[in-house]
């Protein structure tokens, strides 16, 4: 079944009057629970050719949860502790659905009109990289200037952090493609530049990685989410 499919079933979510920054729920949250779930069963049976739908673990019930929550407005999220003006942080073991969940987050907005974009961190360094058919520059900065804009009013989803070359030369010097980007989005945290990671790495890795100052502004940027963060966590692409 696909998405066009899944979504023809479920009936248009009705808009409540409140406006987009209150902190009331803006749809009918078991309606867009139902949505959320359908969307996402149907990236697991894609990504498996069709062997398997979508395994709820604790993990993951949680995190379907807490990512309703937010993207409906639903004061529950602050309560505990998590926030509509930061980002979602995915974080956890291979193969716990962290793509996957965050894809079906972009496709909810989707629903409604809203660009959520979404971007794989290889991706940001093949742009940093490409070079120009005729002068033969690379295109450095300007190749990723959409995506650090610390003035940027589009959601954007970063897939896969850790897995892009940590590190590209530009004239000899080492730049860190994706440190560059989500120091520049900081920048604009409070005026509403929203951003999405998901990653493998644990808090150490991204350190030793990118650096003390990226793995000191995540939870001021980010709303962490754990997926498949046990030693025993089961990798779903291996079922």
């Amino acid at each position: 079944m696909d998405l066009k499919t899944i979504l023809a079933e479920i009936k248009p979510l009705q808009q409540q009057a409140q406006d987009s920054h209150s902190n009331k729920p803006i749809y009918d949250g078991v309606k867009v629970r139902k949505t959320f779930v359908k969307i996402l069963d149907n990236y697991c049976r894609k990504n498996s050719d069709g062997k398997r739908g979508l395994i709820l673990d604790p993990e993951t019930e949680k995190s379907i949860e807490l990512i309703c929550q937010y993207y409906n407005r639903e004061p529950e999220l602050e309560k505990d502790g998590y926030s509509f003006s930061k980002g979602l942080w995915l974080m956890g073991n291979f193969g716990s659905g962290k793509t996957q969940i965050l894809k079906a987050y972009r496709d909810l907005h989707k629903m409604k009109g809203v660009t959520v974009g979404f971007q794989s961190c290889v991706d940001m360094n093949m742009r940093f990289l490409k070079k120009d058919e005729f002068t033969n520059q690379i295109a450095r900065f300007d190749g990723i200037k959409t995506f650090s804009n610390k003035f940027d009013t589009v959601e954007r989803i970063f897939d896969d952090l850790g897995e892009e070359e940590t590190t590209v030369l530009d004239y000899g010097n080492k730049v860190c493609v994706m440190a560059h980007i989500i120091s520049e989005r900081y920048k604009g945290l409070k005026s509403g530049c929203k951003t999405h990671v998901s990653t493998n790495l644990t808090r150490k890795q991204i350190s030793d990685i990118y650096g003390g100052r990226i793995e000191s502004r995540i939870n001021e940027m980010f709303n962490i989410i754990n997926l498949g963060s046990k030693i025993d966590s089961p990798d779903y692409r291996k079922q």
